[in-house]
């Protein structure tokens, strides 16, 4: 508990991906509750949940609805009482955070039998025993509807601890209109089974520069904070055939590998200036600078698609989304990645009846819960079901994305050490931002030193 204890308060559980990566704050204690009425008795099994949002927040919301929706379907338990979801808000990670620190702390069993976790930490509350293995009480039938990576981010040592609604994938939106300017046609664009490569993108660059055409990209590093980098760019090591660790979870010799060092070399040349003194990346303040066509390209989630669509309508069929481009040497190219996680849902060690319990978590992160978030607040269903169903999900970008996710999404280093891989990952990207045509840049040389922090 006490090794649970430090890693808690290092990741204070913020940095999701699907909240927009939000800043942490918040109260003490919930904010509020849906289902406060019910208690355990002869007929009943009530099962506590804590979430990490506000009920007066827009995903706080939908999960109030969710936790209405369930309470009126008389579900049961194998003891054939009815269950009834008690959902408890924490108002922000922050809040959520201290509050199982101070239970585990307590040492009373005083967590609720189901907490919300962010994906990256999945594997350290599985390690410490605050998160419980539910494999044996979710089907495989069920877990066969959720896209890979939900189960792949949820699995650690062969047991499953978490599920989630949502998800927010990346990828590299492009502006077909500017690329056929310049002499691309649609076949020639990425895909999945033909992914680009950074060269390629780099050419297209000089192509859109040579013509006169916005040639710029938009990497959105200081995303999110530290978090936002591994979430967008993981894939850059894994394309290269790199790793941040090892099976001995240390990341000397993995994190600092010639692989790993060359998967984020691609992105060096985008810093080096131009005939002009002009650099390949955009660093201007624009959120929407995509959109209105100030930048061929940018490297995000799913939300440049919600305001594409809710402003910039007459942009809609002028972009389109390709996976993150992958590694190239000796005109061979790596596999194809994409980032993805978000918030998930698992099962306490404390639960009174943890396939109650579980039935739980299979509603809250369910198709229909999922869908539900999708129409709400727009983050991307975790269920193959939805994606064939959903309109949105048929043509244009959105598809794009829902293919990118259900076909290769990467979901961040499945490791107890993930706080600290995550924060060096950061800084080795910001060192190749802020370092990259320095007479002393040496990115290896970097990442060995931060390996020293890691494995500490």
């Amino acid at each position: 508990m006490k090794k649970f204890l430090s890693i808690l308060t290092a990741t204070l559980l913020c940095g999701s991906a699907v909240a927009t990566f939000a800043a942490c704050g918040g109260n003490n204690g919930p904010s509020g509750v849906v289902g406060g009425e019910f208690s355990d008795d002869a007929e009943t099994r009530v099962v506590r949940v804590w979430a990490h949002k506000s009920e007066a927040e827009d995903e706080g919301k939908v999960y109030a609805t969710i936790a209405e929706l369930f309470n009126e379907q008389d579900i049961k338990a194998d003891d054939g009482k009815v269950i009834r979801m008690r959902l408890e808000f924490y108002s922000s990670a922050e809040t959520l955070s201290n509050a199982i620190n101070s239970e585990i702390a307590a040492g009373t069993g005083g967590l609720p039998d189901i907490l919300a976790v962010d994906a990256p930490n999945i594997a350290a509350y599985a390690d410490a025993e605050i998160l419980t293995d539910i494999s044996a009480y979710i089907s495989e039938e069920t877990l066969s509807d959720y896209v890979d990576s939900v189960v792949e981010q949820g699995t650690f040592n062969g047991g499953l601890y978490a599920l989630s609604a949502m998800d927010a994938p990346t990828g590299l939106y492009y502006n077909k209109d500017l690329l056929k300017e310049v002499g691309y046609t649609e076949a020639q664009f990425g895909s999945i089974e033909n992914p680009w490569s950074w060269n390629d993108v780099f050419t297209a660059l000089k192509k859109l520069k040579a013509a006169g055409k916005a040639h710029q990209i938009k990497l959105n590093l200081g995303f999110g904070g530290e978090e936002g980098a591994i979430y967008l760019y993981s894939p850059l090591v894994y394309s290269a055939g790199g790793s941040f660790f090892g099976a001995d979870e240390k990341s000397t010799g993995y994190f600092d590998s010639d692989a790993t060092i060359n998967g984020l070399k691609v992105l060096e040349p985008f810093f080096g200036a131009d005939t002009d003194g002009e650099t390949w990346v955009y660093d201007g303040s624009n959120d929407d600078a995509f959109a209105q066509g100030e930048v061929a390209f940018e490297v995000h989630g799913p939300w440049t698609i919600s305001t594409i669509k809710r402003n910039y309508s007459s942009f809609v069929d002028s972009y389109d989304i390709m996976p993150l481009p992958v590694y190239e040497a000796n005109g061979k190219k790596g596999t194809a990645g994409a980032g993805c996680g978000s918030w998930c849902f698992g099962v306490t060690p404390n639960a009174k009846d943890k396939q109650a319990a579980a039935k739980v978590v299979e509603y809250f992160t369910g198709a229909s819960a999922s869908e539900l978030l999708y129409e709400s607040i727009g983050t991307f269903p975790t269920h193959k079901s939805s994606f064939a169903s959903i309109q949105d999900f048929q043509t244009g970008a959105a598809a794009s994305l829902a293919n990118i996710l259900t076909e290769i999404a990467t979901p961040r280093p499945v490791t107890v050490n993930y706080p600290k891989i995550s924060s060096a990952f950061s800084q080795l990207l910001s060192y190749i931002e802020t370092m990259y045509g320095d007479s002393k840049y040496d990115l290896k040389k970097q990442a060995s030193e931060l390996c020293v922090n890691i494995d500490a």
